[in-house]
């Protein structure tokens, strides 16, 4: 949800959530796959007799890469006053539009390769440890955030030197009306990179130092039944870019049924990988406000042959 302050279970009492999307891929060449792609469970509520602190504290499973339940999200929100708040802990740092929108409730089954590949620390989930201010004032239609992170991780997660990670995103409602809206912003980070690796951008056993720069801008764009939304990211890193994109859009036809299309393209500094655009189109059923079925078609022209990617992905909420 766009412009809304970081606001949890507002009962002093501990509330318990959860989820499972489970899939099942294949790419037509090479390989079927059933897995378990996120079952998450999670805890959150207000600290009693604190009025204005909340906290999350999160768990997940992924059979395609942990096989273990593992601790994402651990965090406390402080909320400063009407307009502001600040978040510290473990958590997602605001930066990049689809990355702070929550994978259950994004009209494409994964997020796109750019997002995926241009976040800060993929060993960690995308997670980092620090602190966060949010601004969101009710005068003016705006989101602006800022944040201050550990940048250079090593075994079993502590900072290295006295070098940090610095991220800030800004976003502007030019239209909010009850059936429109129309949404343009922009994120930014910097930190000085000491000897750690970045396996999604480069070679998984190459340590990269010096400085790294990203930014990017986004457009949001809600009317009616049609939805539509893009990135642009860019990563700096010494004399190097890293840089990608996405386009989706979704329209519901009835309160069940949404169709879906996009593209989407990642270049990266990996000299195995194959960075041609994906093209893709996608049905949504949704049995139930917390239950839906997922289906998509994803084709890359590439030679010698294209390649051909489709997932069907059942989601359901425990509560």
């Amino acid at each position: 949800m766009i412009f809304s302050l970081p606001l949890l279970a507002q009962n002093e009492s501990p509330q318990l959530h959860g989820y499972i999307q489970t899939r099942f891929t294949t790419d037509f060449d090479n390989v079927n796959d059933f897995m378990i792609r996120r079952a998450k469970l999670w805890v959150d509520g207000k600290v009693p007799n604190i009025d204005n602190v909340s906290y999350k504290v999160q768990m997940v499973y992924r059979s395609i890469k942990d096989e273990s339940l593992m601790l994402q999200d651990a965090f406390a929100d402080i909320r400063l006053n009407d307009f502001s708040s600040l978040k510290v802990g473990r958590f997602v740092p605001d930066f990049m539009l689809q990355r702070m929108q929550p994978d259950y409730e994004i009209s494409d089954i994964e997020r796109a390769s750019v997002i995926s590949g241009l976040i800060h620390s993929s060993k960690s989930m995308a997670r980092q440890i620090g602190v966060q201010l949010t601004y969101q004032p009710n005068y003016f239609p705006i989101h602006f955030s800022f944040g201050l992170f550990n940048a250079n991780l090593e075994s079993p997660g502590k900072n290295k030197d006295l070098n940090l990670l610095y991220t800030s995103h800004a976003q502007l409602n030019l239209i909010k009306k009850e059936d429109a809206l129309l949404e343009a912003g922009i994120s930014a980070a910097y930190r000085y990179a000491n000897s750690i690796t970045m396996n999604t951008i480069y070679d998984a056993n190459e340590l990269i130092t010096g400085n790294d720069y990203r930014f990017g801008f986004e457009c949001q764009l809600n009317y009616k039944n049609f939805g539509f939304q893009s990135e642009y990211v860019q990563a700096n890193i010494n004399k190097d870019r890293a840089w990608g994109y996405y386009a989706s859009a979704d329209y519901s036809f009835t309160e069940k049924i949404q169709a879906t299309a996009g593209v989407e393209k990642f270049s990266d500094l990996i000299t195995t990988t194959n960075d041609n655009a994906w093209y893709s189109v996608g049905l949504i059923y949704y049995f139930t406000g917390k239950t839906k079925l997922m289906a998509d078609f994803k084709t890359q022209v590439s030679s010698p042959k294209n390649n051909y990617l489709s997932e069907i992905q059942y989601q359901i909420f425990f509560n």
